[in-house]
């Protein structure tokens, strides 16, 4: 059974070894036509890069195929109902809580990208690259004291909580899923989170009922000074909004991991505000990309595959 692996070409051995006899794993460079040309005989498109968007042109490309899973929580960039009108399942690590629980690099990362805003890293970095050695340019926020309000209190949310704690932070959430929240985080609505929080950071799944969850009326309630950290996705936010709360200093600084429309960034209004604006940081959706940490990724997404298919048999 052939197996079409997207993502680092060092981790189709860790698939291999997982799977087992009876599957061929085929890595394949995650580029649309690279992946179109590979298609035609799959029978499980495994992908763990999100570089391509897996729309109905492409799955429908493999008459074959009977399973499509994704080594992520989310799966915004595969055409689900094209998969549902066929009849064939889609697997994500959404549901994957215990063993996720243990995955930390995308709360890693979302730590950094709020001391970077914090510190104003993005153009102390630049004024050192252009010669300059003046900091006064660059008064950074002390975290001792501040709030760190999280919309999304899950594991991710935990974890920002714990380290926030740490640095002797006030912790408030807003997660209406969620029964019992951490026990560092103050449960309140997201209005409250909005006007009290210095920094705001956002980690709950992407879905219809979180599309545009962040508009105009919600960014103006942030507090004067306040920055905004999103390893989400970037339609969680509206971007319309977000640029205008931007010039309008609401949130004053940016931090994100996510794009609206990624990885064909260059027509990202976002990306181009970027470019002549040093208090937004954007990374190319590396919070989970850590290699030891997608080894393990990689070896619990292809037992399921292998569960699956044994069920299937059963």
């Amino acid at each position: 059974m052939k197996v079409l692996y997207l993502g680092p070409e060092a981790g189709r051995q860790t698939v291999a070894d997982e799977l087992g006899g009876g599957f061929s794993v085929q890595h394949v460079r995650a580029e649309r036509d690279t992946v179109l040309k590979e298609m035609r005989d799959a029978a499980v498109v495994f992908d763990a890069s999100m570089k391509v968007r897996l729309d109905r042109a492409l799955l429908d490309a493999a008459p074959g195929l009977r399973l499509v899973i994704t080594a992520t929580t989310g799966a915004d960039h595969i055409d689900s109902a094209a998969l549902a009108e066929r009849g064939i399942p889609l697997l994500t690590l959404k549901t994957e809580r215990e063993f996720l629980r243990g995955i930390t690099p995308a709360a890693e990362l979302s730590w950094l990208l709020l001391l970077a805003c914090a510190r104003r890293l993005r153009a102390a970095l630049r004024h050192v690259e252009q010669g300059g050695w003046d900091r006064e340019l660059f008064p950074g926020t002390m975290l001792r004291g501040r709030t760190l309000g999280l919309i999304g209190c899950g594991r991710i949310g935990g974890w920002m909580a714990r380290y926030a704690r740490a640095f002797d932070m006030t912790v408030i959430g807003h997660d209406p899923f969620l029964s019992e929240f951490p026990v560092e985080v103050r449960a309140v609505g997201l209005p409250e989170l909005l006007s009290s929080a210095d920094f705001v950071s956002i980690h709950v799944h992407f879905s219809g009922a979180t599309r545009g969850l962040l508009g105009a009326k919600e960014l103006a309630l942030m507090k004067d000074g306040a920055a905004l950290i999103n390893t989400s996705r970037g339609a969680i936010v509206d971007e319309s909004a977000l640029l205008a709360g931007l010039a309008a200093g609401k949130p004053a600084a940016l931090g994100v991991d996510v794009l609206e429309g990624e990885p064909d960034i260059r027509d990202s209004r976002l990306w181009q505000y970027a470019q002549t604006h040093d208090n937004v940081t954007i990374t190319p959706h590396i919070g989970g990309f850590s290699p030891d940490a997608l080894a393990s990724v990689l070896r619990h997404t292809a037992a399921r595959v292998r569960e699956h298919f044994a069920k299937a048999a059963a």
